[in-house]
């Protein structure tokens, strides 16, 4: 008895919400009207002041863009690309904005070349720092074997 009541519940709570969803007011942007935004340049890195803003996540740059009012009349063809290498000509009431690129391919690779030259540079520093200290500790056992067995001339220790 417990159980059909407690989905007799669950079931109403269901309804209810459908109900009160259905008879909320949405917010609706008619009255707003929408844009159209083209890529006005390359992607550049975000300055240190803007690094906050969310244009600048998740990578650290951002792109120009020019957004404008929708043509009216726009004549539409069958093509989906512009068939034109002309750049589009600015038209009046163009508002500058900026959109979130990914990763610049010239600096990702200037950035691999560096880390590359870094761990160059650590792998040679350490082999021959490693050389050097096995020489080292080669010549100094060497003198101890030598001093073992007498070989050392002038030392004034007979160890016989």
């Amino acid at each position: 008895m417990i159980k059909f009541k407690f989905i007799t519940f669950t079931l109403l709570l269901f309804c209810l919400h459908l109900v009160i969803a259905r008879e909320s007011p949405t917010a609706t942007y008619e009255s707003q009207p929408t844009l159209v935004c083209r890529p006005f340049g390359e992607c550049e890195p975000c300055p240190d002041d803007a690094l906050h803003e969310p244009f600048c996540q998740p990578f650290g740059n951002r792109r120009l863009m020019h957004c404008s009012a929708p043509d009216p009349d726009p004549i539409h063809t069958w093509y989906p690309h512009s068939t034109s290498t002309s750049l589009p000509v600015p038209s009046k009431g163009e508002t500058p904005a900026w959109q979130s690129c990914g990763r610049i391919p010239a600096q990702e690779r200037r950035d691999f070349y560096e880390f590359v030259g870094c761990n160059l540079f650590f792998a040679t520093t350490s082999l021959v720092v490693a050389l050097l200290r096995s020489r080292l500790m080669e010549a100094r056992q060497a003198r101890r074997l030598a001093a073992r067995i007498g070989l050392v001339r002038g030392s004034g220790l007979d160890t016989r």
